[in-house]
């Protein structure tokens, strides 16, 4: 009987050893599958960081381009309210009206200048003339 008990053993050490370079083998295929996936995952963690690098600087571009516009939204508004007050300021359509109808009225430029009417007493009182009447009828100017 001690023949019997000695054979399980020899099978027991026999598996012991199969076992141990199977297991052996199965962790090598394990721990390169766990390179595989740790190098997929730095690639990942990578692009990600970098996306989000990327994401950041549009982020701050945009935000820099958004305060811009605002600015010149302001600058627009105040530009678009001193335009307004200057236009109430302005003479209106009736005040332009009444002011050309009084320009031609008064005629300025029928208006004669000191200088003008100095030199023509000035010549009237070198060369006296014969006094002309002038009828009703008639109009008389200055220049005539």
């Amino acid at each position: 009987m001690d023949f019997g008990t000695k054979k399980p053993v020899a099978k027991q050490e026999q598996q012991g050893s199969f076992d141990q370079a199977k297991l052996y083998l199965w962790v090598k295929a394990l721990e390169g599958k766990v390179n595989n996936l740790l190098r997929e995952v730095d690639m990942i963690k990578n692009d990600f960081i970098k996306r989000t690098n990327d994401l950041k600087k549009d982020m701050k571009n945009t935000s820099a381009d958004l305060l811009e516009f605002r600015h010149d939204h302001e600058k627009t508004i105040q530009k678009m309210d001193l335009i307004v007050k200057e236009l109430k300021q302005t003479a209106g359509v009736e005040e332009v009206k009444t002011l050309k109808k009084y320009l031609e009225l008064w005629s300025p430029m029928n208006f004669v200048t000191q200088k003008d009417l100095e030199r023509m007493v000035e010549n009237k009182l070198k060369k006296p003339e014969k006094i002309k009447l002038v009828a009703k009828d008639e109009t008389h100017s200055p220049f005539n």
